[in-house]
């Protein structure tokens, strides 16, 4: 008997069909066991063998048998074309799957978050082009693996001959996984990313419906949050912080690891609390919009929309109330156009890394040696050393990254016996005993963050604003790089309001999410300080304070990240993908009673998909009428076709070089019309902004260049060349006397340049020689030899 896979011209039957999709599903069985032990490792699971992997390899088994039912009709035609075709293409077919199956695999153990729509996005985020090193293994893995187990298979031909007809048997087979329940570690992976990534590309939600503005609806305000406050005469100042990755594993009265962030869990018992708060979104940059605007996704998150969306925000709503408005992070505000939202938003200042000078720390690099930025200790720092009281009420807004892989820290040795101190003293037992010794760093940044919040507000309370100031603190989404319980897990965050106005601590029960904030501040401000609303909003939230915990007919979508919203809330019902949950007390999701209901809830899904699509890409959210702000101005159809001209891509730094060489060149116009189009699309580019500003003083322009020069330093306080280009203006203008404001500050920043002293002292000079216009007195404030330039 031939019990081997050769290369013969007898025809193959059905029987070695069968062995191979055998040999498949026991390769398959392989990789189960890979993923279990690997999770087992880590600290994750409880044990190997457990029922998740018997879910598993039902699940493999279903797909086998899809799999196997579309091979055989293929398998049998190519045999009648010619002895051997047929068994050789599936034996390829199969090896490749498995190869593929193989990296999924490793990928999902490695990042704790299975692949499926926008697979790109998460793969390059993740940096996990890196799988593309172990195809090779995988491949012949999976080669070696279908020999060995296809020979086990040539003594089974006896039960085989009983399984027909075969095709019945696979449709059964795969029928019968339908009805299981599907999670990311019992689920096929290369099923679930051809499933999404379909259903990605045959995007069939289509808008079809009459109304021209379909979120738009009429807005009744709520005045419930305001009875909680002893509001004073003065509207409130008020602080966001964003937490990157802060969930409610970590902050909440049930957080399974709340004693590694003592200080928020304590100001829990101080606070208005909400146990049930959602963030929309799964990444952090894409729920500022949601938080400050109760806005919709898009298909990559609101800050990626490449069309200008016109819209009402909590920004706009202080604005026009006299507030001061401020946005601090550690990174890069440019990625993901998170500044350029802010920048639409007209917001008074953006502090970004670029903002910090020498004396500040920026956390360690990461494996590429690329560094996040600046931990959260020196960013609430630089934001206290840098505080300067305002005529009027502020808004100060906080995103935090120390939180964020790659979780390095200052001192995190230190941290890491604290880590080992709570585990000895907090009895922490098995599955999670083993998931904190496992990621020691994960939780050191916990630690870290709680100590750099309790510090920030700490030193807010000596302050005199302290005493009218809300505090709103809540999480961006939950921590992916730790395991998740189920589909929901991701976005449990916490949600409190601070103040030492506030009455009494409260717990509200409501489920609520960040999509709520926006609404329920503007029935405060409009209840107690007679704010104007506007009528009608497209808002997707409805306030944080309603009766009971489940708010019938309230729907929440769930932006699981770029290109992928998979979740949807109404009432007490989630739908994840094609799977129908109820949710629980807990916000755990369990299965339901009954599936009537889940027909209208995937209807309702596909209704917001569709009209999310439609109002961000046709800048249908809200009617703009005249007085209304402009998000940003278009270029016309020619000064569009040029630009393309001259540059195509996303290197905007080689757009600015291209404006640099125009202006040099004399090209001003066509120079400051590239400006423009930079700092559309990309609005904290320093140099642009620089380049701008020196175009119009070339222009002897001095007043707008000055304007232009000024806004820059104080973005970017640490600039040398704004400092120069600045000065430059100055003396053009005759007006040196500036120059001592500037000295000030390049002293404050410790920017040791010697242009900079160069160009100060020929502002001291020129004064020197122009005795009518600067009395002496300016003259000694001026003299660098004291000031230790020379």
């Amino acid at each position: 008997m031939q019990t081997d896979i050769n290369i013969g011209a007898k025809k193959r039957d059905l029987r070695d069909f069968i062995r191979l999709v055998l040999a498949f599903f026991l390769c398959l069985g392989v990789l189960s066991l890979y993923q279990n032990t690997r999770l087992y490792g880590a600290g994750v699971l409880d044990g190997v063998i457990n029922k998740s992997l018997l879910l598993l390899l039902v699940h493999h088994l279903g797909f086998t048998s899809l799999t196997a039912l579309f091979l055989v009709f293929l398998y049998k035609f190519l045999e009648r074309i010619q002895p051997n075709l047929g068994f050789k293409t599936v034996v390829v077919v199969l090896v490749a799957v498995l190869g593929i199956e193989g990296l999924l695999t490793k990928y999902y153990v490695d990042n704790y978050e299975i692949l499926g729509a926008g697979f790109s996005e998460q793969i390059n985020e993740k940096k996990g082009l890196s799988l593309l090193y172990y195809s090779p293994v995988f491949l012949f893995l999976s080669v070696v693996f279908m020999y060995v187990f296809f020979r086990m298979t040539a003594n089974i031909y006896n039960l085989i001959s009983r399984m027909y007809p075969f095709t019945i048997v696979l449709f059964s087979l795969f029928l019968a996984t339908l009805i299981t329940r599907k999670n990311p570690v019992n689920e096929n992976k290369t099923q679930h990313l051809i499933y999404h990534r379909a259903e990605e590309s045959l995007n069939f939600y289509k808008y079809e419906g009459q109304a021209e503005y379909p979120l738009l609806k009429s807005f009744h305000p709520s005045g419930e949050l305001a009875d909680y406050f002893e509001l004073k005469s003065q509207q409130p100042n008020l602080v966001f912080i964003v937490m990157d990755g802060v969930g409610s594993d970590f902050v909440g009265e049930d957080a399974t690891y709340k004693a590694f962030m003592p200080y928020l869990n304590g100001l829990i018992n101080k606070s208005l609390y909400w146990p049930h708060n959602l963030s929309n979104t799964g990444e952090s940059t894409a729920s500022i919009p949601t938080i400050l605007g109760s806005l919709p996704f898009g298909e990559e998150g609101f800050s990626n929309i490449e069309t200008n969306t016109h819209r009402f925000t909590l920004i706009d709503l202080l604005k026009e109330n006299g507030y001061y408005s401020s946005f601090h992070f550690g990174g890069n505000a440019s990625l993901n156009n998170l500044g350029k939202f802010l920048y639409e938003e007209e917001i008074d200042y953006l502090s970004d890394r670029k903002a910090f000078g020498p004396q500040y720390k920026q956390q360690q690099p990461d494996a590429a040696g690329i560094s996040l930025g600046y931990p959260d200790s020196e960013l609430f720092g630089r934001w206290l050393d840098e505080f300067q009281s305002t005529d009027g009420p502020r808004v100060d807004i906080f995103l935090t990254q120390s939180t964020k892989n790659p979780f390095h820290i200052p001192n995190e040795e230190k941290y890491k016996m604290d880590v080992e101190d709570i585990l000895a003293s907090e009895h922490y037992e098995g599955r999670s005993e083993r998931l904190i010794e496992k990621n020691e760093e994960v939780f050191s940044s916990l630690i870290y963050a709680d100590k750099a919040i309790a510090d920030f507000i700490e030193g807010y309370k000596r302050k005199s604003e302290f005493y009218n100031t809300i505090f709103v603190i809540t999480g961006s989404h939950n921590l992916s790089d730790l395991p998740q319980s189920d589909y929901l897990d991701r976005y449990r965050v916490p949600l409190m309001m601070y103040s030492p106005m506030l009455k009494s601590p409260a717990r509200i029960g409501s489920l609520v999410a960040h999509s709520d904030i926006l609404p329920e501040l503007a029935g405060l401000y409009h209840t107690a300080y007679k704010t104007e609303l506007p009528e009608q909003v497209a808002w997707l939230g409805e306030g944080l304070v309603h009766k009971g915990y489940i708010k019938e007919e309230k729907e929440i979508p769930l932006f699981r990240h770029r290109k992928n919203i998979q979740e949807f809330i109404k009432g007490n019902l989630c739908i994840s993908g094609n799977s129908l949950y109820k949710i629980g007390g807990d916000l755990s999701l369990y299965d339901p009673e009954s599936t009537e209901r889940k027909e209208d809830l995937k209807a309702a899904f596909r209704e917001f998909k569709a009209i999310n699509q439609y109002v961000t890409e046709q800048d249908k959210l809200i009617p703009v009428s005249a007085d209304q702000k402009q998000v940003a101005s278009l270029e016309s159809k020619s000064d569009m076709v040029w630009i393309n001209s001259v540059f195509n891509s996303d290197d905007y730094d080689n757009a600015y070089r291209t404006a640099r060489d125009l202006a040099i060149e004399g090209d001003k116009e066509r120079a400051l019309l590239l400006c423009d189009h930079i700092l559309k699309e990309v609005p904290g580019h320093a140099d642009t902004e620089i380049l701008k500003g020196r175009i119009y003083a070339w222009n002897q322009d001095y007043t707008r260049a000055a304007s232009i020069l000024e806004k820059a330093i104080k973005k970017y306080p640490v600039y040398a060349d704004g400092y120069s280009a600045l000065l430059d203006v100055y003396f053009w203008a005759d007006t040196n006397y500036k120059a001592s404001e500037l000295k000030k500050l390049i002293r404050k920043h410790r920017i040791g340049n010697e242009e900079l002293t160069e160009k100060i002292k020929r502002a001291e000079d020129k004064m020197k020689q122009d005795q009518t216009l600067f009395s002496s007195e300016n003259l000694g404030y001026l003299n660098f030899e004291e000031d230790g330039y020379e």
